[in-house]
């Protein structure tokens, strides 16, 4: 792949095709690609959303630091043709997706929150485009392709810690979206700013470190909504066994299934539902992410 794309595939996952080839491009009803925009990277793969299994590589550009949704729109396109795709795709931001704008997002610039900024997002594939908050993707990813009990053991949360702190509830099979947990204050610290990977990494903190600045953000989640059980996500999730056992939790706390690809598959995902509801007898055109949002139970 040239190297004038800014498109990388990570190092760590495996090459599952060449790109282009008949296994990347739309038109097999079980692929769908999913992205998932973060404040370091913009990752995207084809999903197989039959399994919930990845495709083909993760391709990877790093997000500039003053990203508009101009310049995650041409991340997305050059993502999207090398893998020579031009279906539906989901996207996952990280923040709260308000009609055409994304509020509290402070990994990415404050362009996003003005009136019609999503507007280039949704018309990025030439096709029909469903936005998602990047949390809620891997809640959606965990709800699919995770554990049966999460569907029937009342309320279980999904934190994925990377840049930022995301959050996901799922009640009983359905998300809550938008829940915005890794702005939670206490003590006069923030949890994303107090315990994301990126605080890891700036402050070298070890796991009892890290455990020390997140047990009482987890203690007063537990107190407020008294979850069943916690799922972590993201990039911590590759190595969170080590920090997970420095916290004391009243409830059992693992790992999501997709690991730190759960956005990308849950990204994937919601592009599924939207298709799905789009040729639903009388469907509106134009999604919008409310139709993979609120209260949307997700079966198998």
């Amino acid at each position: 792949m040239s190297d004038d794309l800014g498109v990388r595939p990570e190092s760590e996952v495996e090459d599952a095709g060449e790109f282009g080839s008949s296994r990347t491009v739309a038109g097999n009803s079980s692929l769908q690609i999913g992205i998932d925009v973060g404040g370091t990277s913009i990752k995207g793969a084809v999903v197989d959303v039959a399994v919930g299994e990845l495709s083909g590589p993760v391709l990877t550009e790093a997000t500039p630091p003053t990203a508009t949704p101009h310049d995650v729109m041409a991340a997305i396109g050059r993502i999207m043709s090398a893998v020579g795709w031009s279906g539906p795709v989901g996207v996952a931001l990280p923040g709260v997706i308000d009609g055409l704008s994304l509020r509290h997002a402070p990994n990415l610039g404050g362009s996003w929150e003005d009136a019609d900024a999503l507007s280039c997002l949704r018309a990025a594939s030439g096709a029909n485009t469903v936005l998602i908050n990047d949390a809620d993707a891997a809640g959606l990813a965990e709800l699919r392709y995770g554990e049966a009990t999460l569907r029937t053991t009342g309320l279980a949360i999904v934190l994925t810690f990377g840049t930022g702190v995301g959050s996901a509830l799922l009640h009983n099979g359905s998300l809550i979206p938008n829940s915005e947990l890794g702005g939670l204050i206490v003590g006069g610290a923030c949890f994303e700013e107090a315990a994301s990977g990126r605080a890891i990494s700036t402050d070298g903190l070890t796991p009892s470190q890290w455990a020390e600045r997140a047990q009482p953000f987890f203690e007063m989640i537990e107190a407020m909504l008294h979850p069943s059980c916690w799922v972590v996500g993201g990039g911590l999730s590759n190595d969170f066994d080590r920090f997970a056992s420095e916290l004391d939790l009243s409830k059992p706390i693992t790992v999501a299934h997709r690991g730190m690809h759960a956005g990308i598959v849950g990204a994937a995902v919601a592009a599924m539902v939207g298709l799905e509801a789009e040729r639903a007898p009388g469907a509106d055109e134009g999604l919008r992410s409310d139709d993979v949002g609120a209260g949307m139970p997700i079966t198998q």
